[in-house]
Protein backbone atom coordinates (compact mmCIF):
# COMPACT_ATOMS: atom_id res chain seq x y z
CA UNK A 1 0.00 0.00 0.00
CA UNK A 2 1.15 3.47 -1.16
CA UNK A 3 0.00 4.69 2.98
CA UNK A 4 2.53 2.03 3.91
CA UNK A 5 5.73 4.07 2.34
CA UNK A 6 4.57 7.93 2.41
CA UNK A 7 5.88 9.00 5.63
CA UNK A 8 9.08 7.67 4.27
CA UNK A 9 8.80 10.83 1.59
CA UNK A 10 9.64 13.82 3.74
CA UNK A 11 12.80 12.24 5.56
CA UNK A 12 14.03 10.80 1.84
CA UNK A 13 13.34 14.33 0.27
CA UNK A 14 16.09 15.94 3.20
CA UNK A 15 18.45 13.34 2.69
CA UNK A 16 18.38 13.66 -1.24
CA UNK A 17 18.56 17.64 -0.83
CA UNK A 18 21.85 17.61 0.94
CA UNK A 19 22.95 14.91 -0.98
CA UNK A 20 22.81 17.37 -3.85
CA UNK A 21 25.14 20.29 -1.71
CA UNK A 22 22.88 22.66 -1.99
CA UNK A 23 24.76 25.68 -0.59
CA UNK A 24 27.95 24.71 -2.55
CA UNK A 25 25.41 24.35 -5.89
CA UNK A 26 24.43 28.06 -4.51
CA UNK A 27 27.73 29.07 -4.64
CA UNK A 28 29.55 27.82 -7.21
CA UNK A 29 25.90 29.07 -9.46
CA UNK A 30 26.49 32.99 -7.63
CA UNK A 31 30.24 32.54 -8.94
CA UNK A 32 29.61 31.64 -12.76
CA UNK A 33 26.87 34.16 -13.59
CA UNK A 34 28.19 36.60 -11.68
CA UNK A 35 27.52 40.21 -13.69
CA UNK A 36 24.92 38.24 -15.71
CA UNK A 37 21.52 38.83 -16.59
CA UNK A 38 18.44 38.10 -14.22
CA UNK A 39 16.83 36.46 -17.11
CA UNK A 40 19.78 34.07 -18.17
CA UNK A 41 20.29 33.19 -14.61
CA UNK A 42 16.58 32.08 -14.09
CA UNK A 43 16.57 30.22 -17.49
CA UNK A 44 19.99 28.32 -16.32
CA UNK A 45 18.63 27.14 -12.80
CA UNK A 46 15.61 26.00 -14.62
CA UNK A 47 18.11 23.95 -16.81
CA UNK A 48 20.19 22.94 -14.39
CA UNK A 49 17.17 21.20 -12.17
CA UNK A 50 15.78 19.48 -15.66
CA UNK A 51 19.26 18.36 -15.99
CA UNK A 52 19.65 17.01 -12.74
CA UNK A 53 16.51 15.46 -12.65
CA UNK A 54 16.89 13.28 -15.27
CA UNK A 55 20.65 12.12 -14.37
CA UNK A 56 19.49 10.93 -10.86
CA UNK A 57 16.13 9.43 -11.86
CA UNK A 58 18.16 7.38 -14.32
CA UNK A 59 20.72 6.10 -12.08
CA UNK A 60 18.31 5.21 -9.59
CA UNK A 61 16.02 3.48 -11.93
CA UNK A 62 18.40 1.56 -14.42
CA UNK A 63 21.27 1.46 -11.45
CA UNK A 64 20.63 -2.09 -10.90
CA UNK A 65 21.08 -3.02 -14.38
CA UNK A 66 24.40 -1.43 -14.51
CA UNK A 67 25.70 -3.20 -11.13
CA UNK A 68 24.31 -6.46 -13.21
CA UNK A 69 26.81 -5.41 -16.39
CA UNK A 70 29.99 -4.90 -14.04
CA UNK A 71 29.13 -7.91 -11.82
CA UNK A 72 29.75 -5.43 -8.64
CA UNK A 73 27.55 -6.59 -5.63
CA UNK A 74 25.88 -4.10 -3.71
CA UNK A 75 27.63 -4.00 -0.30
CA UNK A 76 31.44 -3.13 -2.20
CA UNK A 77 29.17 -0.44 -4.64
CA UNK A 78 27.77 0.72 -1.29
CA UNK A 79 30.96 1.20 0.51
CA UNK A 80 32.51 2.55 -2.74
CA UNK A 81 30.01 5.27 -2.64
CA UNK A 82 30.28 6.37 0.87
CA UNK A 83 34.09 6.26 0.26
CA UNK A 84 33.51 9.16 -2.26
CA UNK A 85 30.73 10.99 -0.59
CA UNK A 86 33.32 11.02 2.88
CA UNK A 87 35.48 12.87 0.14
CA UNK A 88 33.08 15.21 -1.00
CA UNK A 89 32.42 15.73 2.64
CA UNK A 90 35.81 16.72 3.28
CA UNK A 91 36.07 18.92 0.17
CA UNK A 92 33.29 20.78 1.80
CA UNK A 93 34.29 21.30 5.04
CA UNK A 94 37.93 22.15 4.09
CA UNK A 95 37.58 23.46 0.85
CA UNK A 96 36.79 26.86 -1.24
CA UNK A 97 33.14 27.54 -0.92
CA UNK A 98 33.52 29.04 -4.70
CA UNK A 99 34.50 27.10 -7.55
CA UNK A 100 36.84 28.75 -9.86
CA UNK A 101 34.51 31.52 -12.33
CA UNK A 102 34.28 30.92 -15.46
CA UNK A 103 34.66 33.26 -18.23
CA UNK A 104 31.46 33.51 -20.14
CA UNK A 105 30.72 35.88 -23.22
CA UNK A 106 27.18 35.59 -23.92
CA UNK A 107 23.95 33.81 -22.69
CA UNK A 108 24.22 31.40 -25.04
CA UNK A 109 27.83 30.34 -23.80
CA UNK A 110 26.51 30.21 -19.91
CA UNK A 111 23.43 28.38 -20.73
CA UNK A 112 25.99 25.21 -22.52
CA UNK A 113 27.36 25.29 -18.91
CA UNK A 114 23.66 23.90 -17.63
CA UNK A 115 24.17 20.25 -17.81
CA UNK A 116 27.91 20.14 -18.15
CA UNK A 117 29.07 21.03 -15.73
CA UNK A 118 26.30 22.72 -13.13
CA UNK A 119 23.46 20.02 -13.59
CA UNK A 120 26.57 17.10 -13.50
CA UNK A 121 28.97 17.06 -11.83
CA UNK A 122 28.41 19.99 -9.54
CA UNK A 123 24.98 19.37 -8.14
CA UNK A 124 24.65 15.64 -9.47
CA UNK A 125 27.96 14.38 -8.29
CA UNK A 126 29.19 10.79 -8.47
CA UNK A 127 28.97 10.37 -4.73
CA UNK A 128 25.13 11.51 -4.94
CA UNK A 129 24.94 9.08 -8.01
CA UNK A 130 26.28 6.44 -6.49
CA UNK A 131 23.85 6.66 -3.55
CA UNK A 132 20.71 6.50 -5.54
CA UNK A 133 21.92 3.39 -7.30
CA UNK A 134 22.96 1.74 -4.35
CA UNK A 135 19.12 2.67 -2.86
CA UNK A 136 17.75 1.50 -6.28
CA UNK A 137 19.23 -1.26 -5.84
CA UNK A 138 17.96 -1.98 -2.21
CA UNK A 139 14.31 -0.90 -2.24
CA UNK A 140 12.10 -3.66 -4.56
CA UNK A 141 8.54 -2.79 -4.16
CA UNK A 142 7.22 -0.97 -7.29
CA UNK A 143 5.22 2.00 -4.31
CA UNK A 144 8.05 2.48 -2.39
CA UNK A 145 10.61 3.34 -5.58
CA UNK A 146 7.93 5.55 -7.00
CA UNK A 147 7.67 7.43 -3.33
CA UNK A 148 11.52 7.57 -3.60
CA UNK A 149 11.31 8.97 -7.28
CA UNK A 150 9.25 11.86 -6.16
CA UNK A 151 11.42 12.76 -3.30
CA UNK A 152 14.26 12.71 -5.83
CA UNK A 153 12.25 15.31 -7.93
CA UNK A 154 11.17 16.96 -4.72
CA UNK A 155 14.85 18.17 -3.95
CA UNK A 156 16.36 18.42 -6.94
CA UNK A 157 13.70 21.60 -7.44
CA UNK A 158 14.01 22.28 -3.83
CA UNK A 159 17.88 23.34 -4.91
CA UNK A 160 16.43 24.88 -8.33
CA UNK A 161 14.09 26.97 -6.41
CA UNK A 162 17.36 28.34 -4.60
CA UNK A 163 19.30 29.25 -7.88
CA UNK A 164 16.11 30.35 -9.13
CA UNK A 165 16.28 33.21 -6.14
CA UNK A 166 20.34 32.76 -5.45
CA UNK A 167 19.86 36.71 -6.10
CA UNK A 168 17.41 37.71 -3.00
CA UNK A 169 19.34 34.47 -0.69
CA UNK A 170 22.75 36.14 -1.50
CA UNK A 171 21.12 39.40 -0.40
CA UNK A 172 19.62 37.83 2.57
CA UNK A 173 22.37 35.25 3.70
CA UNK A 174 25.23 36.90 2.50
CA UNK A 175 28.17 34.83 0.85
CA UNK A 176 29.81 34.19 4.39
CA UNK A 177 27.03 32.62 5.50
CA UNK A 178 26.33 30.38 2.35
CA UNK A 179 30.23 29.07 3.07
CA UNK A 180 29.38 28.34 6.15
CA UNK A 181 26.20 26.11 5.33
CA UNK A 182 28.06 24.63 2.80
CA UNK A 183 30.58 23.47 5.65
CA UNK A 184 27.64 22.47 7.74
CA UNK A 185 26.47 20.57 4.41
CA UNK A 186 29.53 19.10 4.76
CA UNK A 187 29.52 17.18 7.91
CA UNK A 188 25.76 16.00 7.54
CA UNK A 189 27.11 14.38 4.83
CA UNK A 190 30.12 13.17 5.90
CA UNK A 191 27.02 11.34 8.68
CA UNK A 192 25.91 9.56 6.01
CA UNK A 193 29.04 8.33 4.27
CA UNK A 194 30.31 6.74 7.33
CA UNK A 195 26.96 5.24 7.87
CA UNK A 196 27.71 4.00 4.01
CA UNK A 197 30.86 2.40 4.50
CA UNK A 198 30.25 0.89 7.90
CA UNK A 199 27.06 -1.19 6.72
CA UNK A 200 28.81 -2.18 3.53
CA UNK A 201 32.37 -2.89 4.74
CA UNK A 202 30.37 -4.83 7.97
CA UNK A 203 28.14 -6.50 4.96
CA UNK A 204 31.20 -7.71 3.12
CA UNK A 205 32.92 -9.07 5.77
CA UNK A 206 30.58 -11.23 7.21
CA UNK A 207 30.15 -12.99 3.83
CA UNK A 208 33.32 -14.47 4.05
Amino acid sequence: MLREYLPNLIPLTFRFFFLLTPFFVLGTFLTVTEGSEESSKKKLAVKIAVGASVVCLLMFICGSWVMGLFGISIDAFRAGSGILLLLMAIGLVHGPADATKHAYKNEADLLQSAVVPLAVPVTAGPATLGTLIVLGLEQTAFLEKLVTCVAILLAVWMVGLMLLYSGKLLKLLGRANVAILGKITGLILSAIAVQMIVVGVRAIWTAQ
